[in-house]
């Protein structure tokens, strides 16, 4: 069973995702059981089913792969106050077609609904498609540099680094976000998390 995506605070809508780099995309809420094509098809725009619980602190932006859910919050870690996107406040705006303002009748009718159809799933995949390649690629060639950091932990010099930052032996200077406190092992636990959909996905 696939882990819930691990939600992020931000202080903005990120541009991308910071660890697959695809899209972030809105969440709405109120969806019932809708899925995201059936979203797109009628909406004519990409975004999360949020479905119709609304969490206590809700995430408001999702990566458009749906590894991480992206919560706001204030400078000082506090929540920011939010107003999520519910599906009855959204408007309907299909995609316009080169066909609009014609009215087909009959089989035509039917022809011209499922090939707008498919021209939209189709577009949406060439893009997702894209974004999975180049996921594809920069993994591959950062695969290595995991498995160093998962030796790191997992050999106890993370601790032991750990513990000499503590005490003031690392210089302040030195950039050193790999040190804080549980920051690596949540990496880790995302990165098996993501890999673990993927193998699901891809088989």
């Amino acid at each position: 069973m696939l882990e819930r995506p691990r939600i992020i605070d931000v202080l903005r809508k990120p541009s991308k995702c910071p660890v697959c780099k695809s899209e972030v995309w809105d969440i709405i809420y109120g969806t019932g059981d809708m899925t995201e094509i059936e979203f797109f098809l009628e909406y004519g725009k990409s975004a999360i089913m949020g479905g119709d619980i609304i969490p206590r602190r809700p995430p408001i932006w999702a990566c458009s792969c749906g590894c991480k859910r992206f919560r706001k919050v204030n400078p000082d870690g506090t929540d920011a106050p939010v107003k999520v996107k519910m599906l009855k406040d959204v408007r309907r705006a299909p995609l316009r077609n080169d066909t609009e303002g014609w009215e087909p009748s009959g089989n035509e009718s039917e022809l011209a609904a499922r090939v707008m159809e498919m021209e939209l799933r189709y577009d949406e995949l060439t893009r997702v498609m894209g974004n999975l390649e180049t996921a594809v690629l920069e993994y591959k060639a950062f695969k290595d540099d995991l498995d160093v950091l998962r030796n790191y932990m997992a050999s106890g010099q993370w601790k032991k680094d750990f513990e000499a930052d503590e005490a003031g032996e690392v210089p302040s200077r030195i950039k050193r976000g790999v040190l804080s406190e549980d920051g690596l092992y949540d990496f880790l636990q995302g990165a098996d998390e993501i890999l673990a959909q993927a193998k699901e996905v891809l088989g």
